[in-house]
């Protein structure tokens, strides 16, 4: 009798899964690209994750108008006119979160809260700006400007959702600035990218006896965009600076990898063994502008007002490359998101600036739309730093940022096998840290 209720469970099972008209196994199939993209928004985390590279300790505030060293190539590159001689500025640190789940009784699956599921991660940048003439300037931004990842471990409740990800990614932009009078400076670049992205999640088999089975995603790819700039001085104390920063478009394809599968779930290796997914992403289109603003000789006050396009981040095509070829348009129903962020800079004496800000972004996605791997809430920063100048050429400092991610609290509920997974974020804090050294030459 036991045996013949075990038979029974597995043919349901299977039943339940695959036994299904054609369209319904497709739609099955592409549920599987709907978890890699999760995944990716998950490390990218859209405006949350968004890492400023030319933030010194303002948290961002007045980032297309500061042009106060090479990082401007990155932020304004219409900001590069203003800088007297070539520079180089580099930027070591490194991202430390704090990311802990709670998880709701409503969560039908055993396990726990994973612990702390954030995961160190090195940060860096270089930029250079040369002076070609009194009115031109060439420059170069090497950075990343989005990228995390998360290990939630095998005995998480969500599992079934996810337990590792990882986005790694890296720029390069070559800029070119020019200043046509004394009040007006315009600047352009492009930009080359390449990622990395990487998925892991458990699979129930559905037999209390029968340990988990994994799925694992992996995939690169790079992308191309170009952001434009210009800088405003009306009056001397006055700088205003507006940029606008393209969309780019990644394509990343998957051959799932599946592993451990037991007796009732073995033959979805042959279903979908050969099958490709193919996701394309696209980096949102933003506009950003900047005022800096001198209230006193040693004292300037700054700020930003950001737009980014998620709502069309959050609609896109799905491909699946097999015997019979589908294209599935998915619909997260995220928002555009605003960007606002108010700072200040004191100079300390001859040789220190200290810097602090705060910055707002809104999340672009409701709690009803929230996945399991998409904790993605509204953001708050909070940054200082200090610089020294060490002597005429070079000057040093440190920065350090705060952001509170937010709570991020999500329902998921995703048939039999994955169960319900109900929680938010009891912690969910990102430190950044930089060493910042400036040379002059």
């Amino acid at each position: 009798m036991k045996k013949d209720r075990k038979v029974q469970r597995i043919a349901k099972t299977r039943s339940e899964l695959f036994e299904q008209p054609l369209s319904r196994k497709v739609h099955r199939t592409i549920s599987l690209a709907i978890v890699v993209l999760l995944a990716f928004v998950t490390t990218a985390r859209g405006a949350a994750l968004e890492l400023y590279p030319t933030d010194f300790g303002t948290a961002s505030a007045g980032q297309a108008a500061m042009a106060e060293d090479a990082s401007t190539a990155a932020s304004n590159p219409a900001g590069m006119t203003l800088l007297d001689r070539s520079q180089l500025t580099t930027s070591p640190g490194a991202l430390l979160p704090s990311t802990n789940f709670d998880v709701a009784p409503q969560t039908t699956t055993s396990g726990g809260g994973g612990g702390n599921a954030g995961v160190f991660f090195p940060l860096g940048s270089f930029f250079y700006v040369h002076k070609l003439s009194e009115q031109l300037r060439l420059g170069v931004a090497v950075f990343s400007d989005y990228g995390l990842g998360g290990d939630y471990g095998k005995t998480w409740v969500g599992r079934y959702y996810a337990t590792e990800e990882s986005l790694i990614s890296g720029k390069v932009d070559p800029t070119i600035a020019y200043e046509v009078n004394n009040w007006l400076s315009v600047g352009a670049g492009f930009s080359f990218g390449v990622a990395r992205l990487t998925f892991q999640s458990k699979i129930n088999n559905a037999l209390p006896r029968v340990p988990d089975g994994g799925l694992s995603l992996e995939s690169w790819d790079e992308a191309f965009g170009g952001n434009v700039g210009i800088l405003l001085r009306p009056i001397s104390k006055l700088r205003i600076g507006l940029t606008y920063k393209s969309p780019e478009d990644y394509k990343f394809g998957f051959r799932p990898h599946l592993t451990g599968l037991g007796p009732g779930l073995d033959f979805i290796r042959k279903k979908i063994g050969g099958v490709k997914v193919n996701v394309p992403l696209t980096e949102p289109q933003q506009v950003m502008a900047s005022a800096v603003y001198e209230v006193l000789p040693n004292f300037s006050l700054m700020g930003d007002v950001g737009w980014q396009n998620w709502s069309a981040f959050g609609e896109f095509p799905v491909g699946i490359s097999a015997a019979n070829q589908r294209t599935v348009t998915a619909n997260l129903h995220f928002s555009d998101t605003c960007h606002i962020a108010i700072g200040q800079q004191f100079r300390i004496g001859e040789k220190w600036l200290w810097s602090a800000g705060f910055a707002y972004d809104s999340a672009p996605v409701s709690t009803a739309n929230r996945n399991a791997v998409l904790p993605i809430d509204r953001q708050l920063r909070y940054g200082t730093g200090i610089l020294y100048e060490i002597n005429h050429n070079i000057t040093a400092g440190t920065a350090w940022e705060l952001m509170d991610a937010g709570p991020g609290p999500y329902s998921n509920r995703r048939g039999p096998l994955a169960g319900t997974l109900q929680g938010h974020y009891s912690t969910n804090f990102l430190n950044f840290v930089a060493l910042n050294v400036i040379w002059k030459f």
